[in-house]
């Protein structure tokens, strides 16, 4: 189910708990993997402030980055993305940038779907390279955790 290879940065350990179910280890997210429609994988990404994205693989359009967050303030830093591998990629390499530095990494494959690369360092956007597919966002701060 998984590939924990790295070509640059640190491997990233998922970590199960429920069935379906992987532990982001830096971050602490949680990624659930259910069946979407018509049979298809879905991937839910959780962090503390509930449910982030729901991503169904789509033969119609293809993003290979559905998101990216970071740690924001917090003294534990973390930058993480996520996104459904496009048809014929089963590799992607993500390059996380910040203002003077960068870190690049294998990521993680999940349901032969979708895939995740979590470092431990802040930064401001991140690159998908997947086959002969490039993108680019933003790394957004995690949502803040809403009390009551």
């Amino acid at each position: 189910m998984l590939d924990e290879r790295s070509r640059t940065g640190p491997p990233v350990t998922l970590t199960t708990g429920e069935p379906g179910e992987l532990r982001l280890p830096l971050s602490g997210w949680l990624l659930r993997l259910a069946r979407g429609s018509e049979g298809r994988p879905a991937l839910e990404v959780h962090g503390p402030a509930g449910l982030i994205d729901v991503s169904v693989p789509s033969t119609l359009s293809v993003s290979p980055v559905r998101g990216g967050r970071h740690s924001g303030r917090s003294p534990r830093r973390w930058s993480l993305a996520w996104g459904q591998l496009p048809p014929g990629a089963d590799v992607v390499e993500v390059s996380f940038r910040g203002w003077r530095r960068g870190l690049s990494v294998q990521a993680c494959t999940v349901a032969d779907a979708f895939w995740v690369a979590e470092v431990g360092a802040r930064f401001r956007s991140v690159t998908c390279t997947a086959g002969s597919i490039r993108r680019t966002v933003r790394v957004l701060r995690e949502p803040p955790v809403r009390v009551g």
